[in-house]
């Protein structure tokens, strides 16, 4: 008789691959660092048209890369960059013309419209017998979408809100004259950057990052 020889699932080969070449099925690499530059400068600064973007590994013992590319913005093609530790942004920047609409006055404007939204859904609620959600939500969106009217405020009485909404402190980090906090609540993950003491600007990220 002939011994029969086990046969192994597929998962069972894909985990004694990641087992036998540990970080393999964790891989953090150049296109990665692109993916999410392009992504913190696309929701930072309203740009769509992001390209030639190019990432090096800088030679130290983390996951550290320099991210470099051109945003196109009237026609004309302006310089971006970024960098990357740990899987986490922590400094993009880009000093080239904003797309119409798109300057720090309509930001706050954004922020300001948000507030009064919520403002009005929370009268409404409350007009017919309805929860107010003004403490644990904002405008009732989840993530960055619900935290804009916060953007403008001062970072003391932001952290107090985002504490007061149900945000959870995760870590911070500063670069390029900017700070950068992240929060989580659930399943949401949002950074926040901070400049001068005020908050610039909130936007989703990757629950890696609120590890």
């Amino acid at each position: 008789m002939h011994a029969t020889r086990p046969v192994q699932s597929p998962a069972r080969l894909l985990l004694a691959l990641a087992l036998a070449v540990p970080g393999a099925a964790f891989a953090y690499g150049t296109q990665d660092a692109i993916r999410d530059c392009e992504s913190r400068i696309r929701s930072e600064y309203g740009i769509s048209d992001l390209r030639d973007a190019t990432a090096v590994q800088l030679s130290d013992s983390e996951k550290h890369f320099k991210v470099e590319g051109k945003a196109k913005v009237d026609g004309k093609k302006h310089h971006w960059s970024c960098e990357v530790k740990n899987r986490h942004v922590i400094q993009a920047e880009y000093d080239g013309p904003k797309p119409e609409g798109m300057s720090t006055a309509a930001k706050l404007a954004v922020g300001a419209a948000a507030a009064v939204a919520a403002g009005v859904a929370i009268s409404e609620a409350n007009k017919h017998g309805g929860e107010s959600h003004s403490s644990s939500g904002g405008s009732g969106s989840a993530g960055a979408a619900g935290l804009q009217d916060l953007v403008g405020a001062r970072a003391s009485s932001g952290e107090a809100e985002l504490e007061s909404r149900g945000y959870t402190y995760a870590k911070g980090e500063k670069g390029g004259g900017s700070s950068y906090t992240n929060w989580r609540k659930g399943s949401h993950c949002v950074t926040v950057r901070t400049v001068d003491g005020h908050y610039k600007s909130i936007v989703d990220v990757t629950m890696l990052d609120c590890e």
